[in-house]
């Protein structure tokens, strides 16, 4: 399954504040994917993960999602 995650959030940069507002693609293969079948859009969640090439010839990066726990 590919689907989009977006965050929004803040960090540290050498001090300074610095929002952060991002999307990017993700896949999720197995049961983390009838996991994200059953999740309304918008729930919020903590993605665990790693960044690869899409395919061999696109370099563009994708996340693989491993791991989901949801927010309260």
């Amino acid at each position: 399954m590919h689907c989009q995650l977006e965050h929004s959030g803040q960090a540290n940069e050498v001090g300074v504040a610095r929002k952060i507002q991002m999307s990017v693609e993700a896949v999720a293969i197995g049961p983390i994917q009838k996991g994200i079948e059953q999740m309304d859009l918008g729930t919020q969640a903590v993605f665990e993960g790693f960044l690869a090439p899409k395919t061999l010839r696109n370099q563009r990066l994708v996340f693989h999602i491993t791991h989901i726990q949801l927010k309260n």
